[in-house]
C-alpha cells in the first residue's frame, strides 16, 4: 500500500512539473512573440477642440482614425510613431450675451512621436503612452443674421485659423494578442492650440 501511494504521489508530482514546464515554455514563446517591428490602425472619436477669435474651445465630437508603426525590442518597452486625423468637426452657437448665430468648423491632423510603457499584467496588455505630437489646425467662424428684435452687437467674420503646433501628449489603453494580431483600446490626449483634444479609438496592430 505505501508503495502505491508512493508511486501515486511521484505520478502527480511528475505530472505537475510537466505542466509547469509546458506553461513556462508557453509563456516565453508569447513573450518572444511580443517583440518586433508592428503596424496598424483604430478608428473611434475625437474632439477637435479649437478656437477661433468669437468662439472658444467648441469641443464637436467627430469620427477619427490614426495609423500606427512601431518596434517593440523587449516586453516592457515600445517606440511608437501615429498619423492622427481628428475628423471634421462642423457646429452653430451663439455669440455670448447675444442672440448673433454662428457657424463653426473645424479639424486636426498631424503627427505623433511615443514611447510606451506595458505593464506586467496576464492575459491583456495595459499600457501607458507618452510623447510630443506635431497637429495641423484650421478652424473657420461665420457669423450669421441676427433675428429682429433680438441683441444684436456689430459682429464681423473673423480671420480663419490655420496653424501647426508641437505639444505634448500622452494616454493609455489596454490590448489583448491573438498570435501576431493584437487588439487595442485607448486614450490619448493632446496639447494644442485652443484646447486639449483628445482621441477614444479602437483598432488592431500586427507584429511581424
Amino acid at each position: 500500500m505505501r508503495a502505491r501511494r508512493s508511486d501515486r504521489r511521484r505520478s502527480r508530482l511528475g505530472a505537475r512539473v510537466c505542466c509547469a514546464a509546458l506553461l513556462a515554455g508557453a509563456g516565453g514563446a508569447r513573450a518572444d512573440d511580443l517583440l518586433g517591428f508592428y503596424a496598424g490602425g483604430t478608428y473611434g472619436k475625437a474632439t477637435v477642440d479649437a478656437s477661433t477669435a468669437l468662439v472658444s474651445g467648441f469641443g464637436i465630437h467627430s469620427s477619427a482614425y490614426s495609423i500606427v508603426a512601431g518596434w517593440r525590442p523587449i516586453p516592457e518597452l515600445a517606440a511608437e510613431l501615429q498619423y492622427l486625423d481628428f475628423g471634421h468637426a462642423r457646429g452653430t452657437s451663439v455669440y455670448r450675451n447675444s442672440d448673433v448665430p454662428l457657424t463653426n468648423s473645424a479639424s486636426r491632423k498631424g503627427e505623433g512621436a511615443f514611447g510606451i510603457l506595458y505593464l506586467p499584467t496576464p492575459v491583456v496588455d495595459f499600457y501607458l503612452k507618452a510623447g510630443l505630437a506635431k497637429l495641423h489646425t484650421t478652424a473657420l467662424t461665420t457669423v450669421g443674421t441676427c433675428p429682429k428684435g433680438g441683441v444684436c452687437p456689430p459682429l464681423a467674420n473673423p480671420p480663419p485659423v490655420d496653424s501647426t503646433g508641437v505639444g505634448a501628449a500622452g494616454g493609455g489603453g489596454v490590448m489583448y494578442r491573438f498570435r501576431r494580431l493584437e487588439l487595442r483600446a485607448e486614450y490619448e490626449r493632446f496639447a494644442a492650440l485652443g484646447g486639449n483634444p483628445y482621441l477614444v479609438t479602437g483598432g488592431f496592430t500586427f507584429t511581424f
